[in-house]
């Protein structure tokens, strides 16, 4: 493998592990944090997506051969895109640069070619494991949050002990849950994991995230669908679900369940979207349809009476600062990954890859809040994701196998 990779993945595993920092502290922060007060985890977090950017064009130079051309051309016309609807904001981003990896900043774009480092047979998978057990750590760390905010609590109180960490349960280890690993007891382990992933789940109130749990869990049992004793799976299931739900019922975390479906019922029929977006339209200024209104503007949103900087359907959003390029850009370049014929197979039989880039897609259209292109933790992990799903490994396995077999000829 190649000599930088080692480095590679050091600085990919000590950039993350920064940003987690800052995860763990600004949610532990939310319920008390001040507007425009940025304490000490956000410097650690700059550093560690300094880190992130320099492994992701390191990763990009070293392995960008293994990947088909339109990921190479989306990668470097996104990057194009975003720093032309940046140029006026430059001086701006100089006097602040943890602008340049906001979620508009030109660095968040660069940082996507964390992609690239799929390609590093070696690493790569110890990058995932990192993943894998961040997953365990933020759940506990959840569990706690759900606990402290008790009963009674609406679902803004929720929101601001349990938000970001759901965030990342939520992208990450549905890829996990979704695998068949020869282990048996690694995989009731992350059925569990994936059952209490519910309950903070239904704590956030955030229905998108719920039908995305159902989706998940049907294509893991996709199989078990199929057969002709599908009916006695179902019934099963039926009953180790009602009874964990009676067990957490009689358990301390009763309160917070009760109140966590009040919530989630009072806001069955609420469709905040449709205003939002009939609102942003009517200030759309077409004029700016091509290069973007830039990544500093904000539109005014009647709904709180200020000005506003995102939005709730992220396609419309990279359209409107960086412009209709960037958009069907990014869009061709998912729609992409959905085509293409993945060479993991070649060597492991991994799961669900194209059924996690749809969701994002669907995400990304509206679907749910609280995600878009960024340099967070959860979208870095996505990115290993696209990257795994059309990384051409067999051009990489091959000569890999052929340069032990000549060595083992030498000896």
């Amino acid at each position: 493998m190649k000599p930088l990779s080692k480095y590679i993945f050091w600085c990919f595993l000590a950039g993350i592990s920064m940003n987690m920092i800052k995860l763990y502290f600004l949610q532990l922060d939310m319920a008390t944090a001040e507007e425009g007060v940025y304490p000490w985890y956000y410097r650690v977090d700059f550093l560690g997506d300094v880190l992130m950017c320099m492994g992701s064009v390191a990763s990009f130079f070293t392995f960008h051969r293994y990947f088909p051309s339109f990921v190479r051309n989306c990668y470097l016309l996104l990057i194009a895109f975003v720093t032309f609807a940046s140029l006026e904001a430059i001086p701006e981003i100089n006097k602040q640069p943890t602008l340049f990896f906001n979620l508009k900043g030109i660095g968040t774009y660069i940082n996507i070619g964390i992609l690239f480092f799929a390609a590093d047979t070696k690493y790569f998978p110890k990058l995932l494991n990192f993943f894998y057990y961040l997953c365990f750590f933020i759940l506990a760390a959840c569990i706690i949050n759900v606990g402290k905010v008790g009963m009674g609590a609406t679902r803004n109180e929720f929101l601001l002990f349990v938000r970001d960490y759901v965030v990342f349960l939520m992208w990450v280890f549905p890829y996990f849950f979704m695998q068949d690993y020869p282990n048996a007891r690694k995989n009731l382990v992350n059925l569990a994991v994936f059952a209490l992933i519910f309950v903070v789940v239904l704590s956030s109130g955030s229905r998108s995230y719920l039908v995305l749990y159902l989706l998940y869990v049907i294509y893991k049992f996709k199989a078990q669908l199929s057969q002709k004793n599908v009916l006695l799976i179902i019934g099963a299931a039926l009953v180790i679900g009602v009874g964990a739900y009676y067990a957490l019922m009689s358990s301390s975390l009763s309160g917070t369940i009760e109140n966590a479906l009040d919530n989630l019922s009072e806001r069955k029929a609420d469709d905040s979207r449709s205003d939002q977006l009939r609102d942003f339209f009517a200030q759309y200024d077409t004029d700016y349809l091509i290069q973007g209104v830039g990544p500093l503007e904000k539109w005014f949103w009647h709904s709180i009476n200020d000005f506003y900087s995102f939005l709730d359907n992220q396609i419309i959003l990279i359209a409107w600062w960086a412009g209709l390029p960037a958009a069907l850009t990014y869009v061709y370049f998912l729609i992409g990954l959905m085509r293409s014929e993945s060479e993991i197979l070649y060597f492991e039989d991994i799961k669900g890859l194209k059924v996690i880039i749809v969701a994002w897609l669907a995400a990304c259209l509206g679907f749910a809040i609280y995600c878009t292109v960024c340099s967070e933790h959860y979208y870095y992990f996505l990115s290993l994701l696209f990257g795994m799903t059309v990384c051409r490994y067999t051009e990489i396995i091959d000569p890999e196998m052929e340069t032990t077999a000549d060595e083992e000829d030498a000896d």
